[in-house]
């Protein structure tokens, strides 16, 4: 018995004029030879459906060498492969093309039938089913079973009939991958309704009224209507036939090809890496940076095949490969491919998708490449999780990347998170107010990173403290977001990789040091700062009296200001950390009798000049001690709270 609450999904193969639009007619009821062209030729040119029962459909699909990219559309999303072998002609090319792409796409479930049995005697089709039973020796369908049947005398139909709905009720339920995906392989307008869309829904479920987006061209529209087997629902799941009416989206911006998802989730796809592997059959080898027609779900585009450990692959070969598409398409983790000669056009190989818009693959990244991969293509779950961080870039990932990363369930994924996170291999990080994380790897690309720059900077300032934070993010900003250095700047503290002191952070194995001379000169410049109060040299006059060209003067007026000493007021003046105590002090004195405070009061207070008042002054307007109104001063916030830093 077929579960009432499921759908299942046949799809036809077999070469051109074997009988199967005829054999679906005849399980049917239905001709989906729909257009006039195929009306007049007699073949097969665009997909077919029919329905088998009210929940399996059977999808026809064009035998022709030169239709192939439909034969792949209507096979990519099925659950069970209707294989179609003539009696009068027996095994012929595309019997065996189509095979070996069944194969490529993992359908595991097939049934063959052997048509057209009235045209032949016992002895030739005896002959003929040990050919396809030659055929499938080396294949998952091996022990499928071969039935015979004549659409012209009704022979065997009723029992292939039978024999379907038993094997698809042992087909297990596809995974359900919780996003929900639909590919297009139909697009029409229906007065009264506008733009429709169908399709085999992938995973998700799409309910009417929810927004979707058309991949990989980002249109966005909403569910006016669905229908599955030509009846309105209210839902459609994995699984499902559906046709979706959409609104706010017009058939012309609609093709076969694209594909329907959520909002945001996806991004189009320019970029793909893969397992790829060779047929065994294939008529050629494939060489590096070949031009090949690549053909993912309802879609078929060119582009370029980069082997990044080998000039070529052989046929029976497997690699790691790199895709640079010609055009966006929409495709993720684990969906299966084929690759086509580009001329003359014959199938070549398949595989799987193991990454999307990934860098552009270099020499000089063949390790990572390689390792990457591979634990993408583990069994191991952590192993998937982490390869999915970009190290080199170290770009956060939402949770939702990293389950179309993955394609594990969200509930599996949080708790693996979770464990992930107290074991330090994750970290999670708001940004905009959005949760996201880091892996442990990427944070260890970054602060390897930052120990390089300091160790630098260290080799050629020995006498200086370190750098600041932003200094650091500055250095990186091309390569990191800040969040990502702010992120390792923390784990480079907390393990003891780095020192962080008075904002400034430094190798763990290094210490600021000065020459004599150096040491001798940078006491006297705070001595001389910290005796003249509120009225220092001029930067030229500290200069003039202790001799400095204007490096020596930069490097150890650094130092003095790291290391806390001195504070700048503006481009002429530099005072030392310790006079501001005693202008807060004096200044709190003042404003307890008076609200309003003149330069000549200042004057008065600091026994200095209009030369250094005004520029302290300003100083003390900048950080809030004093606020200016007009020609006069009031206590700022800083000074009232009490809580004076400089």
């Amino acid at each position: 018995m077929l579960d009432p609450n499921r759908q299942y999904v046949i799809g036809t193969a077999g070469h051109i004029d074997h009988g199967k639009t005829a054999l679906v007619k005849a399980l049917t009821g239905i001709d989906t030879d729909r257009l006039p062209e195929e009306k007049a030729r007699g073949i097969t040119i665009n997909l077919g459906f029919a329905h088998l029962s009210e929940n399996v459909t059977i999808i026809d699909v064009p035998g022709h060498e030169r239709l192939i990219k439909n034969m792949v559309a209507g096979v990519s999303t099925i659950d069970l492969v209707l294989f179609v072998i003539a009696a009068d002609d027996g095994v012929m090319p595309q019997t065996r093309e189509h095979l070996d792409i069944v194969k490529l796409l993992h359908i595991t479930h097939g049934m063959f039938v052997i048509t057209k049995v009235d045209l032949v005697d016992e002895d030739w089709l005896s002959l003929v089913e040990e050919d396809v039973r030659t055929l499938l020796r080396e294949t998952p369908f091996r022990e499928a079973p071969i039935l015979r049947t004549s659409t012209v005398t009704g022979e065997g139909i009723e029992q292939l009939r039978e024999a379907l709905l038993q094997a698809l009720s042992a087909i297990p339920p596809r995974q359900d991958l919780e996003i929900y995906r639909q590919p297009v392989d139909r697009v029409f307008s229906a007065k009264g309704f506008g733009t429709v869309i169908t399709g085999t829904v992938l995973s998700g479920k799409l309910q009417v009224g929810d927004q979707v987006e058309i991949q990989p061209t980002g249109i966005a529209a909403r569910v006016r209507g669905l229908q599955t087997h030509e009846h309105d629902v209210e839902e459609v799941r994995v699984g499902y036939r559906a046709a979706v009416n959409l609104a706010g989206v017009e058939r012309e911006q609609v093709e076969r090809g694209m594909v329907l998802v959520p909002p945001g989730v996806y991004k189009p796809v320019e970029i793909i890496n893969a397992r790829l592997s060779i047929l065994s059959s294939s008529p050629v080898l494939l060489k590096n940076n070949q031009r090949v027609r690549l053909h993912i779900h309802t879609v078929e585009t060119f582009a370029r095949v980069i082997l990044p450990h080998a000039p070529k692959l052989e046929p029976g070969e497997s690699a790691y490969v790199q895709f640079r598409l010609e055009q966006p398409i929409h495709a993720a983790y684990q969906d299966r491919f084929i690759i086509r000669q580009y001329s003359p056009q014959r199938t070549i190989g398949g595989g799987v998708v193991l990454q999307s818009n990934p860098i552009p693959y270099r020499k000089r990244y063949a390790e990572l490449f390689l390792t990457t991969l591979q634990r993408l293509e583990s069994e191991d779950v952590r192993q998937r999780i982490l390869a999915s961080f970009d190290i080199l870039h170290a770009t956060p990932m939402k949770l939702w990347e990293i389950k179309t990363a993955t394609n594990l369930s969200l509930a599996e994924l949080q708790q693996r998170i979770k464990t992930l996170i107290s074991e330090k291999q994750l970290f999670s990080e708001s940004i905009s107010g959005k949760t996201v994380y880091f892996s442990g790897e990427q944070m260890e690309s970054v602060l390897d990173r930052i120990e390089r720059i300091l160790a630098r900077y260290h080799e050629q300032y020995p006498g200086r403290a370190g750098l600041s934070e932003a200094e650091i993010v500055s250095q990186l900003e091309k390569i990191f977001i800040p969040e990502a250095v702010r992120r390792a700047l923390l784990i480079g503290v907390h393990t003891k990789r780095l020192v962080k002191k008075r904002q400034v952070y430094r190798l763990s194995s290094f210490m600021p040091t000065l020459s004599a001379r150096e040491s001798e000169t940078y006491a006297a410049l705070e001595k001389c700062y910290q005796e003249a109060l509120f009225a220092p040299p001029t930067i030229k006059e500290i200069m003039a009296k202790f001799r400095l060209s204007q490096k020596e003067f930069k490097e150890l007026i650094k130092l003095l200001r790291d290391d806390g000493k001195l504070v700048y007021a503006d481009e002429n003046f530099f005072f030392h950390h310790s006079v501001f105590p005693e202008i807060e002090k004096r200044l709190k004195e003042f404003f307890a009798q008076k609200t309003e405070l003149t330069v000549a009061d200042f004057k008065e207070i600091t026994q200095t000049t209009r030369k250094h008042a005004i520029p302290l002054l300003s100083y003390l307007d900048k950080i809030g001690i004093t606020r200016r109104e007009g020609d006069v001063r009031r206590a700022g916030e800083k000074l009232a709270a009490g809580s004076f830093q400089r």
